[in-house]
């Protein structure tokens, strides 16, 4: 056998912390429920159920006002294909 051995220099490698790399997931896409009162209109009656309403969060900074359903679904597949396309 040899009488080298192989020893390593990392004394000009560089390398940064774990907490300063950027997470894996920059998104958590999520559907929430508001909870905020209901919305009248002028002359005092209810716009929508809140229950009829949905808010759209991501992680990445995302946040609908109080949608309908129909409206907060297109909201969410919307950013999920931007997700998608920045993922590809």
């Amino acid at each position: 056998m040899s009488e080298h051995r192989f020893t390593l220099d990392d004394t000009g490698a560089r390398t940064s912390p774990a907490a300063a790399r950027p997470p894996h997931y920059l998104h958590n896409l999520r559907y929430k429920k508001p909870t905020e009162a209901a919305r009248t209109g002028p002359e005092g009656h209810t716009l929508r159920a809140l229950s009829d309403l949905t808010v759209v969060t991501c992680a990445c900074g995302l946040t609908t006002p109080a949608l309908p359903d129909d409206e907060a679904r297109l909201a969410y597949e919307s950013h999920r294909n931007e997700i998608r396309d920045e993922m590809a």
